[in-house]
């Protein structure tokens, strides 16, 4: 085996590419997990990072990091060693262009060229000036960018495939021409302009297409494939470039990559429409541990970082977001400003999860509500570090004591999970509180006495437990005349409920329950009141009691809630 490729190996992290496939455990200096090559239940497949190899002792399978993509991929040499080159970001040893991955890189390539001509041809015309006049690129940078152009009725796959002598079926199967409804093969790039995009060994594996007007969808990526991810591959990414800068820009589309790069910022790349994924950041952590997200400042820029949150919690990496004030995205700020702008307003950029929580709190001139939304986007973190984090950042931002905000958060998840288990403990019966209570309202004389009772404030039950309840109070007491009186939906709920059959037995316990959440359901309307009002005052020192007269209602909404436990 040639030196060069035993070189390739030693660079090539055998448990990272194993991981992407099977889920390993470290076990003293080896890894271990379930066999991927045949089925069993108890781990006997092992992963030794020192060596380089993987062996099975259920069924024998053994061999090196480039034989196991072979096998798991069932692919080729060569393709193997392209596959294991991309998961762990180094260059491939030069490898007999015998292949099917280099014809159609070949392919790919030619493709692209042929598209940039196209683009500097007659037929390109109108995508040249829309690139020049409404996206501000100059010729040069066109050509710098590898940009084209695929006409309305293009047939630059077709010739590019015909040169190559590369069927039409290798055509479709790699997405590059499309089947109709009425059966006509088309290509799938028609009227687009085209950005060629490159893997991380610098060939050209997919293409992505803008439409220069109003035609949907706006960007269009080539389909994926064996070659081609969206989730494995970074537009524009320079390991070189990020690795001087110290740091990697990531933004959200080919034009605000672009932006980036012709302004001096080649440490810039961008998704290709998909999220931020673990192979993203693998691809990134290989040179450098600090990231600055710049994605579009509107609802779906905002939601793709936090949607981040989940990978970004796990890896030892430094995270900042930078939004402008100014413009939606890159492009936008690029055509404004100078690269000294940017420079400048780089020093704003928020540390991610300080924007994280801000974001979560939204509007924080209601506290209780603002802690309540953080609950929700915190309820996924585990670790006990990075949620302390959280609920501090919150706390100074709030400009409330760490303690207050982790009592909020403890007594909503409490009652969170007492919503899920309280009346589903009789019986299992799928009622919820009105329900029940409109049992109780037509059980017998003496429980709808008890009930009525506790049904002073119509106005924290349900509209159909209203209408039962002017029902008794017309003087219907029976089911089956109820259910005269009642719509057709309404109707059918009603004999549900009559059908469900409580044993008497626990009647009283059902009881009970109600009373238990209907005071629970008061005290809620009367913090909902206190809450509106904090909201409406610009009074602070009548804010500072409300906030206060708040938390004391929620701390005897709890203490409720422990009782219906009983």
């Amino acid at each position: 085996m040639s030196k060069e490729l035993e070189d390739f190996k030693s660079k090539c992290d055998i448990a990272k590419v194993v991981s992407h496939y099977v889920s390993l455990e470290k076990v003293g200096s080896n890894y271990r997990g379930l066999c991927p090559f045949h089925e069993e239940k108890t781990p006997s497949f092992y992963v030794n990072v020192d060596k380089g190899f993987f062996h099975c002792f259920g069924c024998g399978a053994s061999g090196d990091v480039i034989e196991f993509v072979k096998r798991i991929e069932n692919i080729s040499f060569v393709e193997a060693v392209q596959k294991v080159a991309e998961l762990c970001g180094v260059e491939p040893p030069l490898m007999s262009k015998d292949t099917f991955y280099l014809k159609y890189v070949s392919l790919m390539e030619l493709i692209a060229s042929n598209y940039a001509k196209v683009l500097f041809s007659v037929r390109g015309d109108e995508a040249l000036k829309y690139l020049i006049k409404v996206r501000g690129l100059s010729k040069d940078e066109i050509k710098k960018f590898s940009l084209g152009y695929a006409p309305i009725n293009s047939d630059v796959v077709r010739k590019s495939a015909k040169e190559l002598k590369i069927d039409e079926n290798t055509l479709i199967k790699n997405g590059l021409l499309i089947r109709t409804k009425s059966g006509r093969l088309i290509e799938f790039f028609r009227n687009r302009v085209i950005f060629p995009v490159k893997n991380s060994s610098g060939r050209i594996i997919a293409f992505g297409g803008r439409s220069m007007g109003d035609d949907e969808p706006k960007y269009l990526n080539s389909s994926e494939n064996k070659y081609f991810s969206k989730s494995k591959v970074l537009y524009l990414f320079n390991k070189k470039k990020v690795r001087d800068a110290g740091f990697a820009i990531i933004c959200e589309g080919y034009m605000d990559a672009i932006a980036f790069h012709k302004n001096g910022f080649e440490n810039a790349c961008a998704l290709l429409g998909t999220g931020l994924t673990k192979n993203h950041v693998d691809m990134l952590k290989s040179v450098t541990n600090n990231f600055l997200f710049v994605l579009d400042s509107d609802k779906a820029g905002v939601n793709a970082m936090k949607r981040a949150s989940k990978i970004l919690a796990t890896e030892e990496i430094n995270v900042k977001v930078l939004l402008f004030d100014d413009a939606k995205d890159p492009d936008e700020f690029f055509s404004k400003h100078s690269k000294d702008d940017f420079i400048r307003v780089l020093k704003n950029a928020t540390d991610y999860w300080e924007f994280y929580v801000q974001r979560s709190l939204g509007e924080i001139g209601d506290p209780v509500k603002a802690i309540l939304r953080l609950k929700s986007s915190i309820s996924w973190v585990t670790s006990t570090v990075l949620r302390r984090q959280l609920i501090s950042k919150a706390a100074r931002i709030l400009m409330i004591d760490e303690k207050d905000v982790m009592y909020e958060l403890q007594n909503s998840v409490k009652e969170s999970k007492k919503k899920k288990k309280t009346l589903n403990r009789v019986e299992d019966i799928k009622m919820n509180l009105d329900d029940y209570i409109v049992y109780l309202l037509f059980y017998s004389e003496d429980m709808r006495e008890r009930i009525k009772k506790h049904l002073d404030d119509v106005s924290v039950i349900s509209p159909f437990a209203k209408k039962a309840m002017d029902i008794v109070n017309s003087g219907v007491t029976q089911a089956q005349e109820a259910l005269k009186m009642m719509s057709r939906e309404d109707g059918e709920r009603f004999f549900q409920i009559f059908t469900k059959g409580i044993p008497d037995s626990n009647i009283e316990r059902v009881y009970k329950l109600c009373i238990s959440k209907l005071e629970e359901r008061k005290l809620k309307h009367r913090i909902e009141k206190v809450e509106r009002e904090m909201v409406s005052t610009s009074d602070h020192e009548l804010k500072a009691k409300l906030i206060k007269e708040a938390m004391e209602l929620r701390s005897l909404l709890k203490k409720k809630g422990g009782a219906s436990r009983g």
